[in-house]
């Protein structure tokens, strides 16, 4: 029996492998698990160890039968987030905590966004402004949440951080699992037309900080609204 390939074979074959991947378009065939061996240079073991490893990481897919083979894959947002919110939630985490890095990474994107001072920063508060503005004080949780995501997407878009945005995305999709929506039990009531009507004007404002450049105004902004998330998100839930 062939004994096993040592760890650094299997870690140089991963990274070969991944440079591969990367200069490759996703879903292009990189071969047979044949040409993979000749190509890394390795045993059909170390192939197989190397390729369960890489579809992990969301780079790689393996087909198997006719037309089969190893394609080249790439990891999306949405996959990453549900796969540590996943981890999150089995090893128990303090979801208050995620708040917290949440507020601290929204802050910060606000302010990269008014500080582009750009015309694509007018457009976006623009757009938005008219969204925010429909909005009636009796719509439902739902329809809130859509602008607020809808408007943070745009807002990442303008600032091209995508560090910050999957960090910030994992952060808000672990919290989403627990308390969305419970929130939604609360539309039609005194306190959710105050909360409509408090998030109305505070994104009215984070647009205009944006439109003006104005960081200052824009983080103070984000952060108002940040504290009507968590109050309406986490308090409610709190115990």
């Amino acid at each position: 029996m062939k004994s096993p390939e040592p760890k650094s074979t299997i870690g140089a074959a991963a990274a070969r492998l991944r440079t591969i991947v990367r200069s490759a378009e996703d879903g292009a065939l990189l071969g047979s698990e044949e040409a993979l061996t000749a190509m890394l240079g390795v045993s059909r073991i170390t192939v197989r160890q190397v390729s369960r490893l890489l579809e992990r990481e969301g780079l790689l897919r393996v087909r198997r039968g006719i037309n089969g083979g190893y394609f080249a894959a790439r990891p999306d947002m949405h996959s990453i987030a549900t796969t540590v919110s996943t981890y999150l939630e089995m090893v128990d985490a303090n979801v208050g905590d995620t708040f917290v890095i949440a507020s601290v990474l929204w802050v910060e994107v606000v302010r990269k966004a008014a500080a582009t001072k750009s015309k694509e920063a007018k457009a976006l508060a623009k757009k938005f402004r008219e969204k925010v503005n429909l909005l009636k004080p009796g719509v439902p949780f739902a329809d809130v949440l859509r602008i607020e995501q809808e408007s943070r997407t745009a807002i990442f878009a303008l600032i091209q951080s995508r560090y910050i945005e999957l960090i910030f995305h994992i952060n808000t999709a672990f919290a989403q699992r627990r308390f969305t929506s419970r929130s939604e039990t609360k539309d039609g009531t005194a306190e959710h037309r105050e909360f409509v009507l408090a998030w109305r004007n505070a994104k009215l404002m984070e647009l205009d900080a944006i439109a003006d450049g104005d960081e200052e105004l824009g983080m103070m902004a984000a952060r108002h609204i940040r504290n009507l998330w968590h109050r309406r998100l986490w308090d409610q839930n709190d115990g």
